[in-house]
């Protein structure tokens, strides 16, 4: 079957023939993958950055965000049959740290977790795959076309709740203000989100008011801004992967205000230290997702306005896959490879 990997040996993404999946075990299932998103870590797995093969393997199966239609179930699969749609999670356990075994392997303590087409575990950018049912979240009919959005909308989720579990309920505005920063797809569903859970929000980026990011945004209503112009807010989600956002975000943030930082650039910001003590600021990471993150995710995708999600999405071909992978970012938030 096909398979889009990155090759260690010439340090290259291609097109290989691996086998098909030969047996499914007691509790797996067996799906075909129909959808394959593409976001800012796979360019970097691309890039040979972030990544680390299956041991033994000279290469790695990449796609983490996946959609795919069960075809066989194991015999101790009684939940899943064929036929049924799923999204599949992206990190499995270590076999040590207390999270990981209390089903919590987004917060593994010991950093020996595998995440499925980015760390020592082959991905989903392949015709079929084999997965534990444990980590397969059901997809109900009419979510189809959006389904896509669920992996990164659970680490939205879970950001939120971060946020809102370490804020301590005294906001500065009434409303409450939230600010995102980066207009990619994270951020734009960490608007909807945060607007969702009552937050007057506003979203800052690097481009223009009609870009069509900024088009996507305004269609639902959320007001676009540039940078160096953000406002004041009690709660910022970083998503724009950029030092400068994260400085900025920290300037925007009110008293009391918690930061969650979702992008991860390689490298280093300045922040008003003093600020975050005086100010009783909170300054945290977010990575991955649980279960529980999944399931609010499918429930808030629901909710969410169907003509802002689609036109967040851009569906390509499966050989399309160098150019979202390696070439220039276009100005659509969600790339969306069709494998069927």
């Amino acid at each position: 079957m096909r398979a889009v990997a990155v090759n260690f040996e010439n340090h290259k993404v291609e097109l290989r023939s691996v086998p098909e999946p030969d047996a499914v075990g007691d509790g797996e299932v067996l799906f075909r993958v129909h959808q394959i998103g593409v976001c800012g870590t796979d360019r970097e797995v691309a890039g040979i950055r972030l990544v680390q093969p299956p041991p033994g393997d000279s290469h790695l199966t990449i796609g983490h965000e996946a959609l795919g239609q069960i075809v066989a179930t194991g015999s101790n699969v009684d939940s899943l049959q064929p036929g049924d749609w799923v999204v599949p999670m992206v990190r499995r356990p270590c076999a040590a740290c207390i999270p990981c075994s209390d089903g919590r392997s987004d917060l593994c303590a010991s950093g020996d977790y595998v995440e499925r087409g980015i760390v020592r575990l082959h991905g989903y950018f392949s015709d079929y795959a084999v997965d534990d049912r444990r980590y397969l979240l059901t997809v109900p009919a009419g979510l189809l076309d959006v389904a896509i959005l669920i992996e990164p909308l659970s680490a939205v989720e879970k950001a939120v709740a971060v946020a809102l579990n370490m804020h301590n309920r005294y906001y500065s505005f009434d409303p409450p203000r939230a600010l995102v920063l980066g207009a990619g797809t994270i951020g734009i569903l960490a608007a909807l989100v945060l607007r969702a859970r009552g937050f007057d929000v506003a979203v800052a980026s690097l481009e223009e008011r009609d870009h069509p990011r900024g088009r996507v945004l305004e269609s639902a209503g959320i007001p676009y801004t540039t940078v160096d112009r953000a406002p004041q807010a009690d709660i910022v989600i970083e998503a724009a992967g950029s030092a400068d956002a994260l400085t900025n975000g920290a300037r925007s943030l009110e008293r009391n205000g918690v930061m969650v930082i979702l992008g991860a650039p390689n490298a280093t910001a300045a922040f008003p230290y003093r600020d975050l003590i005086v100010r009783n600021q909170s300054l945290i990471g977010s990575v991955n997702a649980s279960m529980e993150s999944f399931e609010q995710a499918l429930a808030d995708l629901a909710r969410f306005d169907r003509r802002v999600l689609d036109a967040m999405i851009h569906r390509v071909r499966f050989d399309d896959f160098e150019r979202s992978l390696l070439g220039p970012l276009g100005p659509y938030p969600k790339i969306v490879h069709m494998l069927v």
